[in-house]
């Protein structure tokens, strides 16, 4: 079978998977001036090429698509005012995207799911988007991890026990890096989302929605809190508000990421090569060891927001996350001299209203493992 799309024919993305089209709003707010958008609130995968329609009040836009699948450009700016969910934005998915995003591909991810999402924060070498798994990380039976629903998180292991085992599952594939945790965590507070989880700090309750333990059931694991399954959490608590979105970036278990150390004073950050470099940003100088609300410490220097450092210096502009609702984001920083000490980002269950999209949470060591600590799958766009 052979269907032709402007220039483009599908039959190399392979029958008998199925072409799904999907409407959403923009991807991101108007600003008056940005005129390119990428697609991506859905997640499902990039658009066949020639399926692109953006339409405002019913009226189709004038757009230009781009080769990416992922990117296209207004002529005009839309205007700052315009609400962003009174564009329609309609696209076909390609087939092997949504096959790969929904877990319904053959050849070792049947059953996991995961969401592609827009590289418009500029993720270090993460070219125009990104796929990140829907949920934490669980181990397949055989060490190899997976991102499925309704089954028991992978924890207890180093980062670089995470990455190796990650790597191991094929090309492409790694623990999710800081920055694209960040360029999520931005596009929430872009859209005024707060992501929400199970966090524990009163016996039997879930303050992430101030939901009682009794709402998921047998879903949960007691550990001194409760973490619970992938897939037991109600679609609001997701990045996006919807069924479609990542789950548990709140609390839950601390989640390894790629591309942040501490080493002495200061946080050190990969470069454009994967190669870590000092951001000159110290977090040991007017923090001692323990948790501290962060707010208004945000550089505004962009690979510097960009990475969602805390700024200890006062006299620098700094980036307030309008997204904290009651949350308190928090640094636990740990000193251990000139010796690299991996990040955590999201939060645990147990620290209770500490955790949060924006909390930095500092190991003592890159050989620590804990049963508080997981990670999520991350896989470059290859094809």
């Amino acid at each position: 079978m052979n269907i032709q799309l402007g220039n483009y024919s599908i039959e190399s993305w392979g029958f008998p998977y199925l072409i799904h089209s999907f409407s959403e709003p923009l991807f991101l707010k108007p600003d008056g001036i940005r005129t390119r958008y990428p697609i991506g609130w859905n997640g499902y995968g990039r658009y066949i090429p020639g399926s692109l329609k953006v339409k405002y009040n019913n009226i189709d836009c004038d757009i230009t698509e781009e080769d990416n699948g992922i990117f296209y450009n207004f002529s005009v700016a839309p205007a700052a005012n315009t609400n962003y969910s009174d564009f329609e934005v309609e696209y076909m998915v390609r087939p092997l995207d949504y096959a790969f995003s929904t877990g319904a591909i053959e050849g070792g991810y049947e059953g996991e799911e995961y969401f592609l999402f827009p590289n418009w924060n500029n993720a270090l070498g993460e070219g125009d988007a990104f796929w990140i798994g829907k949920y934490q990380a669980s181990n397949d039976g055989s060490n190899i991890p997976q991102s499925k629903s309704g089954v028991n998180l992978w924890t207890n292991l180093t980062i670089g026990s995470a990455i190796f085992n990650s790597v191991s599952k094929g090309k492409g594939f790694s623990i999710v890096r800081n920055r694209q945790w960040i360029s999520i965590a931005l596009w929430c507070d872009h859209h005024e989302i707060h992501a929400k989880s199970n966090i524990f700090s009163v016996v039997n309750n879930l303050d992430g929605d101030y939901t009682t333990i009794s709402d998921v059931g047998d879903n949960y694991i007691d550990i001194g809190g409760s973490y619970i399954i992938t897939g037991s959490v109600p679609d609001t608590w997701n990045h996006n508000g919807l069924s479609t979105g990542i789950h548990n970036l709140v609390g839950n278990v601390h989640e390894w990421v790629e591309g942040m150390e501490k080493i002495g004073t200061n946080i050190w950050i990969y470069d454009s090569n994967g190669t870590y470099i000092d951001s000159n940003i110290a977090i040991d100088n007017n923090y001692t060891n323990g948790y501290h609300t962060i707010a208004g410490l945000f550089n505004t220097t962009n690979d510097i927001l960009n990475e969602g450092i805390p700024n200890c210096n006062a006299s620098i502009s700094s980036y307030i996350p309008s997204n904290l609702d009651d949350d308190k984001v928090a640094i636990v920083n740990s000193n251990s001299a000139n010796n690299p000490t991996p990040i955590c980002r999201g939060g645990y269950c147990t620290i209770g209203t500490s955790a949060g999209l924006w909390s930095l949470y500092n190991h003592s060591n890159l050989n620590f493992a804990g049963l508080g600590t997981g990670f999520r799958l991350y896989r470059k766009v290859i094809d």
